[in-house]
């Protein structure tokens, strides 16, 4: 069961109220006319009609006015910007879960079958488990399997707990040459 955020629940709603207004309000022109005294917004419905909905007093700034009478415009742009943004995280969202499953999808298998061939991780897993020396990657072969109790190298990518242990046993290899002896 989800738990849900009172916070982002509030946040909702009044994202939906201000949607709802937008939507209402969009067929709707505002404008502005210099009066003694102020100036008054006048807004042509979209049915036609013209309503006198505020007056702005003259002391009133630039900046001031420009918040009231650009509000239907500015909720507008809001609404646009708000929609690409969640739009973009969406897309970055099914881009990373993708791009985590693609991780998954990773062929250790063939990495495994690499380092088999490679005489520094032969060296290593000499001295990884019981079976003697290892000399070749027929060797090599036998003791990964052994090690990671695996009957095939395609477990790698198919079992969760191979392939946590082949990562585990490359991180100890990968530490095993920047500090030991080659």
């Amino acid at each position: 069961m989800r738990m849900t955020d009172p916070k982002r629940d509030r946040e909702k709603v009044a994202i939906n109220r201000l949607r709802a207004t937008a939507d209402r309000r969009s067929g709707d022109i505002w404008t502005v006319e210099d009066r003694r005294g102020g100036l008054r917004v006048i807004v042509r419905r979209s049915t036609g009609e013209d309503a006198h909905v505020a007056t702005i007093h003259a002391d009133a700034l630039d900046d001031e006015r420009d918040l009231i009478c650009g509000a239907l415009g500015n909720l507008l742009l809001f609404l646009r910007l708000f929609d690409r943004a969640a739009n973009a995280v969406r897309d970055l969202r099914g881009q990373l879960e993708r791009g985590q499953a693609q991780a998954h999808k990773k062929n250790y298998s063939a990495q495994a079958a690499m380092l088999l061939s490679d005489r520094a991780f032969q060296r290593f897993l000499e001295g990884k488990g019981a079976g003697g020396p290892v000399r070749d990657k027929g060797a090599a072969d036998t003791r990964l399997k052994s090690l990671l109790a695996i009957s095939s190298k395609s477990q790698i990518n198919t079992v969760e707990r191979a392939r946590a242990a082949f990562l585990a046993l490359r991180c100890e290899f990968d530490a095993w040459k920047r500090g030991g002896t080659q």
